[in-house]
C-alpha cells in the first residue's frame, strides 16, 4: 500500500512543522434490548449502552464495557457504602432502540446513570430520556456539538471530542497551507453533517470553497462511487467527515485510487488509535491529527492504557472513547459521593463544580452546559522506529488549551444557559 504521506488529519491552527465480576454486584449482557433486573434498593447501577457488533465497536463497544468495569474497580467496587452495579446493552445503532433500552433501564430497572453511545443521533435523542426521567447520561463516544448545543439538556455530559473542536483545528491548518477547496465524504447522520456544516463555516469564513460533498450511510463498505466523484470535482482537500469503520475503509479507498498521487490530499476530521492500527502505522506517518486522549499521552496514561489493554481481545490499544470512559466513570463516583447521594440534580451540581484529575487528565472540568473540557493535543503518526512502546503511535506537536479549542459557551446556544 502507497504511503500516505500527505494525509492531513485534523490540523491546528497554528501547527508547526476476572475480578471486574468479584467487585460487581452484577454485569448483565443485552445485545438487542435489556433484560430483566431485580430492582435493588441497595446498589448504584450504571448502564453501558454502545454499539457491541457495528462499524463503532472497536472504536468503542466492549472497550468501553472493560473501561467502566476498571473504573469501579479503581474505585472499589462501592459508592456510598453500596455496591456497583454494571447493566449493558447494544443501541444498533438506532436512537428509537436507544431510546427504548433507556426507557427500561431508567423506569423499571433503577439506572441512575447511563455512559458510552457513540452514536449522535442516539446521543441526542437519549438526552431527552434522561432530562424527562430525570437521569444522567455521559457522552464518551458521540461527537456531535448538537449535545452542548441546540441539543444540551441540564441531565447531560459529553466528554469526547466534539465536531466544532475538531473541525477548527482541521481546517485552520490547512487553510494556512493554502488547501482552500474542498469536497467532503460524509456519513449520513446527525454526526456527519453537523462536522460538514461547522467545518464549511469556518472553510467559507477563511476565503474557501466547498466544491460539493457525496454522503454515504453508516457502515459502508465500498466507497469506489463516493470517491471517484470526490476526485472528479478536483479539490485540493478530500475531507473525511465520517470515523471508525467507515474512515478506515475510506481512507484504503483513497490509497487504492491513488487520490493522493492526483494532487489531492485525503483529510480526516476523528483519526483514532484504532484507525491506525487499521490501516497501517507505515502508511499513515506523518499524519496530523487531534486528540483530547490518546494512550501513550504521559506515563500514568499509558500505564492505564496497558492495564485496560489487557482486558481486550488480542491486547490492543484502548482508544480515546476506552480512555475517556474510564474517567467519566470515576469522576461520576467522586461526585456521588461528595454529594452524598446518586440523586441527579446533586450529582451533576458535584460534577460541574469538582476539577476532573486522574491519570488521563489534570484540572479540567465540566462547563455550564455540559460540554467538559480539556486541553486538545495535535498529533503526528510516527514512524514505527520512533515507536517506544508498542501503543507509541503518535508524537505531539501542539497543545491547544480547551478554551481555544472547544466552542465558545455563549455560541453554543444551549437552551438552558442564559
Amino acid at each position: 500500500m502507497t504511503r500516505l504521506r500527505n494525509v492531513l488529519c485534523g490540523a491546528a491552527r497554528r501547527v508547526r512543522a476476572a475480578s471486574a465480576v468479584a467487585l460487581l454486584a452484577g454485569t448483565i449482557l443485552s445485545t438487542h434490548a435489556p433484560r430483566a433486573v431485580a430492582q435493588s434498593p441497595d446498589a448504584v447501577k450504571i448502564g453501558v449502552l454502545d454499539d457491541l457488533t457495528g462499524p463503532y465497536s472497536l472504536l468503542s463497544g466492549q472497550g468501553t464495557i472493560e473501561a467502566v468495569k476498571l473504573a469501579i474497580e479503581d474505585y472499589g467496587g462501592k459508592v456510598l457504602g453500596k455496591p456497583i452495579q454494571v447493566v449493558i446493552a447494544s443501541d444498533q445503532n438506532k436512537p428509537d432502540v436507544a431510546v427504548a433500552i433507556a426507557r427500561e433501564w431508567l423506569d423499571r430497572d433503577g439506572v441512575t446513570a447511563i455512559i458510552g453511545v457513540p452514536n449522535s443521533a442516539s446521543g441526542l435523542a437519549l438526552g431527552k430520556v434522561v432530562r424527562d426521567a430525570d437521569r444522567i447520561a455521559m457522552f464518551t463516544g458521540s461527537a456531535s456539538s448538537d449535545l452542548t448545543g441546540k441539543g444540551c439538556t441540564p441531565n447531560t455530559i459529553h466528554w469526547y471530542l466534539d465536531t466544532y473542536a475538531s473541525a477548527s483545528s482541521l481546517v485552520g491548518g490547512l487553510m494556512a497551507r493554502g488547501l482552500d477547496t474542498w469536497y467532503f465524504v460524509t456519513v449520513d447522520y446527525n454526526f456527519g453533517q453537523t462536522l460538514q456544516t461547522e467545518a464549511s463555516r469556518i472553510i467559507e469564513a477563511k476565503g474557501g470553497k466547498v466544491l460539493g460533498s457525496a454522503k454515504h450511510p453508516l457502515g459502508e463498505a465500498d466507497f469506489s462511487s463516493v470517491l471517484l466523484r470526490a476526485q472528479a470535482s478536483q479539490a485540493k482537500v478530500i475531507a473525511m467527515a465520517n470515523a471508525a469503520a467507515d474512515l478506515d475503509n475510506a481512507i484504503k479507498g483513497s490509497q487504492e485510487f491513488h487520490l493522493d498521487q492526483g494532487g489531492q490530499n485525503v483529510a480526516a476530521f476523528f483519526l483514532n488509535i484504532s484507525d491506525i492500527v487499521a490501516v497501517g502505522q507505515k502508511e499513515l506517518q506523518g499524519a496530523l491529527g487531534v486528540a483530547a486522549v490518546y494512550p501513550a499521552m504521559n506515563a500514568a496514561t499509558l500505564a492505564l492504557s496497558h492495564r485496560l489493554a489487557d482486558r481486550l481481545p488480542g491486547g490492543r490499544a484502548p482508544t480515546a472513547q476506552h480512555l475517556t470512559a474510564y474517567e467519566a466513570t470515576l469522576h461520576y463516583l467522586k461526585a456521588v459521593d461528595a454529594a452524598g447521594t446518586p440523586a441527579t440534580r446533586e450529582v451533576m451540581a458535584k460534577m460541574k463544580a469538582m476539577p476532573v484529575d486522574d491519570p488521563i487528565t489534570q484540572g479540567g472540568h465540566v462547563r455550564e452546559d455540559g460540554r467538559f473540557l480539556r486541553d486538545v493535543t495535535v498529533f503526528r503518526v510516527k514512524p514505527a522506529a520512533e515507536s517506544k512502546d508498542p501503543f507509541d503511535f503518535v508524537a505531539p506537536v501542539e497543545v491547544i488549551p480547551a478554551e481555544q479549542a472547544f466552542r465558545p459557551l455563549k455560541e453554543g446556544g444551549c437552551p438552558f444557559v442564559q
